[in-house]
Parts: C-alpha cells; sequence; structure tokens
C-alpha cells in the first residue's frame, strides 16, 4: 500500500536521486551504498569539526572560525580590518575606506588607503576643531572675536609699516598711495586753526598703579570744533580714541608754517639791520 505523502520529496529537494521500484534486485547494494554516502556527506564525524563546504566553520575556536570566515576579531584588544587600524567601526572594503575612533586623540578618523599609502583625515566637529586647530588663525585669514596678545613677536627689523585697524575691524596696512583717495586737495595749514589740544597727566584704569601717562584724552578733543575731525568715534557714537598720526602731520604742517613765516621775518629784521649799520 502506497505511503502518504509520498516518500523521496526531501531528498529530491536536497538534490538525492530516488530508487527506483523498477529496479534490479541485484542492484540493492548500490542504491543503499549511495544512501549511505548521502548521509556521510551531511554528517559530521565526531570530534572533527563541520567544513566550510559543509556549511560549517572548520574549526574548534571561535577565534580560528573567524580567521576561516575571514571575519574580523571582535574584542577590544583585537578590533581590527584589512586597513590596520584599532577601534573600526565601519569599512569599504571596495573603496579601501575605513572609519574608526581613537586615532590617539579621541577622535572618528576617516583613513583611506590609495596605490599602496594611506593617510587619517579627523571628522571635525564643533567639539574638535579648537584641538585640530590649535589655538592658530588660519593662514587664509579669519575672525578673532577677542584680544590678540603677541607677547613673543619680533622685532620689526627688515622693514616696517603702520597698522592700523580698518573700520570694520580688520588689521591693516597704511593707505598713503592716492589710489586709496578721492577728493584731493590742498590746504592751508593755518587754516586748521588751534590743533594743539592741552596736554594730559593719567593712569590707566586697568594698568600698573602709579604709572603716569601723557597724551590727550578724545572726549577734550571732540569739545574743540578744529581738533573734533581728528577723533575716532565707537560704533555707538561715542569718542573712543585720537588719529595721533593725522594731528602730528597736521601739527607739523602748521609749525612748519609758523617756522616759515618766522624765517621771512628774521631775514626781513636782519636786512634792516644790516642797512642801519651800514649808515653809521
Amino acid at each position: 500500500m502506497p505511503l502518504t505523502p509520498t516518500p523521496g520529496n526531501d531528498a529530491l529537494d536536497a538534490g538525492m536521486q530516488l530508487t527506483p521500484g523498477t529496479a534490479p534486485a541485484s542492484d540493492i547494494d548500490e542504491y543503499i551504498n549511495r544512501a549511505l554516502d548521502y548521509i556521510a556527506q551531511r554528517t559530521d564525524v565526531p570530534g572533527t569539526p563541520r567544513a566550510i563546504e559543509k556549511g560549517g566553520t572548520g574549526a574548534k575556536t571561535a577565534a580560528a572560525a573567524r580567521t576561516n570566515l575571514g571575519v574580523p576579531a571582535t574584542g577590544d584588544v583585537a578590533l581590527r580590518n584589512a586597513l590596520g587600524f584599532l577601534y573600526g567601526v565601519a569599512q569599504l572594503s571596495a573603496h579601501n575606506i575605513g572609519i574608526y575612533r581613537n586615532d590617539g586623540a579621541n577622535r572618528t578618523v576617516i583613513r583611506v588607503a590609495n596605490n599602496g599609502s594611506q593617510f587619517d583625515e579627523a571628522i571635525v566637529t564643533e567639539g574638535t576643531l579648537p584641538g585640530l586647530m590649535g589655538d592658530t588663525v588660519k593662514t587664509s585669514g579669519g575672525t578673532i572675536t577677542g584680544s590678540l596678545f603677541l607677547p613673543n613677536a619680533s622685532q620689526a627689523v627688515s622693514g616696517y609699516t603702520v597698522c592700523y585697524i580698518n573700520g570694520d575691524g580688520r588689521v591693516s596696512r597704511g593707505a598713503s598711495s592716492e589710489r586709496y583717495k578721492k577728493f584731493i586737495s590742498k590746504i592751508d595749514p593755518a587754516a586748521l586753526g588751534d590743533i594743539f589740544p592741552d596736554l594730559y597727566r593719567f593712569q590707566m584704569r586697568q594698568g600698573e598703579p602709579g604709572a603716569w601717562k601723557y597724551g590727550w584724552i578724545a572726549e577734550r578733543l571732540a569739545e574743540n570744533p578744529h581738533t573734533q575731525p581728528f577723533v575716532v568715534y565707537n560704533e555707538q557714537g561715542a569718542p573712543d580714541s585720537v588719529d595721533f598720526i593725522a594731528l602730528l602731520i597736521a601739527q607739523t604742517a602748521l609749525l612748519h608754517e609758523w617756522i616759515t613765516e618766522d624765517a621771512e621775518q628774521i631775514e626781513m629784521l636782519k636786512q634792516r639791520l644790516d642797512k642801519l649799520e651800514a649808515a653809521q
């Protein structure tokens, strides 16, 4: 009586050949041996690891199995990959790119291998940027929101120019060339008026106690219409500083005017004196 379901379906699905019911009885031993081969192919020998071709690892230990299967170790001590870095968390081997943690500075870094060489690029974050920059200013320029200290600046011995703070905060060189100026016209120094403000003695509020300074006060210059043009104002419109160079240049021009006039008067007096002496 036939069995239900028909035996042999699983064997066919596994790629095994069935024993035909019409086969000669003299061949039964061969069919039995073939069935035994099928069993041996799918059965592990006691104490022997299942081979990789049978779906096993071919190893008795996890470390050996990872080696046979080409799987990286997962322990902290041996967490490595084909690019050769520690603490790897991701790797795109096809493109020789890996991402890993802790490059000696506890940063996330991308390692790229190319033509036998490799280099690391740190992934910059707001927290790691100061460390990467090393508290330095970029060579391409940048904005400093605080004070700039140069305690180790070297002396200007190979040529120098005056340093200015531009109106927008940029540190700038002097701009004496006419290509930087417009509405150029000569002026009479005598028309400048009283451009010699009172000299004051003072101490800086945050300076060394007892250290006296001498100079001008911006507010006092702002009160005089003749010296007011030389006052520098802050963003709130309050007097902040004095354009010392411009004021000194104007004072020099006015002094030169006075000296020239005095020299002319002295020459006239000398000529008159010579005439008086000659008449005696």
